[in-house]
This record gives C-alpha cells, sequence and structure tokens, in this order.
C-alpha cells in the first residue's frame, strides 16, 4: 500500500510538475482530475497522519468530483482552475514548511479553503503565472512527498529532518518545470490549434503581430 502510493504521489506530481499549462487546453478534465487527486492525497494525508487508505479515498473523489466538474462548471473553467490552483498551491507550501506536523487537519482543510478563495478572485489578473506556477510547484511536493515514502531513511528527501537540502531540491524541481512549460508553451500552442492566445502570455502579441492581417476585398 505504502509503495504504491508513493509511486502515484510521484507519477501525477511528474505530469502535472511539467504539462500544468498544456494541459488545461488540451485535455482539461485530465488536468482538473490531476488537481483533485493532489488535493485529495495532501489532505488526507494531514488530516489522517500519514499516507493510507483513507488518504487515497479522497484523492479518487478528489479527481473523479473535479473531472465531472469539467462538464458541469465548463463557462466557470478559470474560477475553477484559481480555486483548485490557489487549495493546492497552499497545501503544498504548507507541506513544503512542514506545518502538517505542526497544526491539526482541520486548520490544514482551512488553509485549503482560503488558498483556493484566493486563487479564485485573483486568477483573471495572472492566469498564466498561476496555472504554470502552481502546476510546477505542487507537482514538485508531490514528487518530493512521494520520494520520502519511498526511501525514509534518505535524508535528501526528508522535508523536515533534511534540514535545508530537502527544501532547495524542491525549489529546484518547481523551477525545472516552470521554465520546461515556458519553453515549450509556443510548441503546444503549434500541435494544439484549441490552445487559446493569451496563454502564451508575453509570446501572444510576437505570436498575432506574425500572423498575416486578414484585409477586406478591394472594390
Amino acid at each position: 500500500m505504502l509503495f504504491s502510493f508513493a509511486v502515484l504521489l510521484i507519477l501525477c506530481g511528474l505530469a502535472v510538475m511539467v504539462f500544468g499549462l498544456f494541459l488545461f487546453y488540451a485535455w482539461l478534465p485530465i488536468l482538473y482530475a490531476l488537481f483533485g487527486w493532489e488535493i485529495g492525497l495532501l489532505l488526507g494525508h494531514w488530516l489522517t497522519g500519514g499516507p493510507g487508505l483513507a488518504a487515497i479515498i479522497l484523492g479518487i473523489c478528489g479527481a473523479v468530483g473535479m473531472f465531472c466538474a469539467t462538464y458541469l462548471l465548463e463557462p466557470y473553467r478559470r474560477v475553477l482552475i484559481g480555486f483548485s490552483g490557489g487549495a493546492l498551491i497552499a497545501l503544498s507550501l504548507s507541506f513544503f514548511l512542514g506545518l502538517d506536523q505542526l497544526l491539526s487537519g482541520i486548520v490544514g482543510t482551512g488553509l485549503m479553503i482560503v488558498g483556493g478563495i484566493v486563487g479564485a478572485i485573483i486568477v483573471p489578473q495572472i492566469f498564466n503565472a498561476l496555472v504554470v506556477g502552481t502546476s510546477a510547484f505542487g507537482g514538485a511536493t508531490m514528487v518530493m512527498t512521494g520520494l520520502h515514502l519511498l526511501m525514509p531513511t534518505v535524508g535528501l528527501f526528508d522535508r523536515l529532518g533534511g534540514g535545508l537540502p530537502p527544501r532547495l531540491l524542491t525549489i529546484l524541481l518547481a523551477v525545472i518545470g516552470i521554465g520546461w512549460q515556458l519553453r515549450n508553451i509556443e510548441r503546444w500552442a503549434h500541435l494544439n490549434p484549441m490552445l487559446d492566445a493569451d496563454v502564451l502570455s508575453g509570446t501572444s502579441g510576437e505570436m498575432s503581430s506574425s500572423k498575416p492581417a486578414i484585409r477586406p476585398p478591394a472594390p
């Protein structure tokens, strides 16, 4: 059970860390499901004091719930991604700082809700940055948590007993995820014609200017 839980954390963390923004535009239900899975797993881990069946059940419930929300709340997809992203970043930061070992699960649930509300409010202003940053940092946190469960004696993966190195490694993984997503935005845009122009953030102006202007026919 512990091995399977750890592997799921690592695989889902890697998927979200390097393909978060692409998944939003290409396979939105999959991104929502992964966000819900990660939120459920982290919250379940916090509430129960460790990995186990309850955390996996909460992860499954979160994945199914967010997957269904993709279709039921499609007009509000950006607000929904803002809430789920804010909730995930709040949980990830809490695990990064070791707050899950210091505070109760009820407090963790409150932090998750507050983070979700903040994310839903600010998402229109920083949508691209929120998706990229949340997916990269949340995924990195999941990967580190999974690695620690697989190799509990390795200090490099122990965010509590390992001191500064585990936190620096988490930040490094997050930076790699952010850099990978930003580097591949234009490539993903060409592969997926449904990709909205605003996903390109700072490069959107360059792409739009490179397209030939459509002029009305001469009389």
